[in-house]
């Protein structure tokens, strides 16, 4: 009785053990790596330990990395995000197939260059889940105030809700309140899209169009300038 309970247990704890091997070499086949960095970043790790970016970093749950005075991009596992000055973001959670990105701060635009199976969600103030299929802008230019920028179509949803909408192609949308359609003068200008875009190497800081809102009535007009 006791032996083929033993050989059975023997062989519960083998399938494990394969399990697991495989389990781990499909997560560390899905490892982020840093591949490409321009300008400097800083990286606050989720024990608060505070260290430059480097190319070859493993990205890791709860990463805050941020910029200060340079326009910069990183990219990994072909997926290129650009920051703008003063401009942040934090990995709230990285599965094998889906990574999802905090916007904490300023403008940032996600540009996926060529990977298709890996899934990237941006959320925004814990009101919106952006699903980024190809490249999207976002610029948060005041508390509870942002742009967006949807490129080749975008869905998302709001927080605690199942239900998606999908975002025009080439439209920029803006939330005050709500998120609606709107205009925004040479939006295309900024110099993150264009070096987001074009894969340039070089960041140009000296040519910002500084983008700036007016309130007109009770409209809130927008625009670079």
């Amino acid at each position: 009785m006791f032996i083929p309970l033993l050989a059975f247990f023997k062989s519960e704890v083998f399938i494990f053990v394969i399990l697991s091997l495989v389990f781990n070499n499909t997560i560390h086949a899905k490892e982020l790596i840093i591949s490409e960095i321009k300008n400097k970043i800083e990286n606050v790790d989720v024990y608060g330990n505070k260290f430059i970016l480097n190319k070859n970093y493993i990205i890791k749950n709860g990463d805050f990395f941020k910029n200060k005075n340079q326009n910069s991009y990183f990219v990994f596992n072909n997926v290129k995000i650009c920051l703008a000055k003063n401009s942040s973001v934090k990995f709230k959670e990285i599965k094998s197939k889906k990574v999802i990105l905090d916007h904490i701060k300023g403008n940032v635009l996600v540009n996926k260059i060529k990977n298709k199976s890996l899934k990237v969600e941006i959320s925004i103030y814990k009101k919106f889940i952006f699903d980024v299929k190809d490249k999207v802008y976002i610029n948060q230019f005041n508390k509870n105030k942002f742009i967006v920028r949807s490129f080749f179509g975008l869905s998302y949803k709001p927080f605690y809700s199942k239900q998606t909408f999908k975002l025009k192609k080439n439209t920029t949308y803006k939330y005050n309140g709500k998120l609606e359609e709107t205009k925004v003068s040479n939006v295309l200008k900024d110099p993150l899209i264009i070096n987001c875009l074009t894969n340039k190497k070089i960041i140009d800081d000296d040519k910002n169009h500084v983008f700036t809102c007016i309130q007109n009535g009770k409209r809130l007009v927008c625009g670079y300038k």
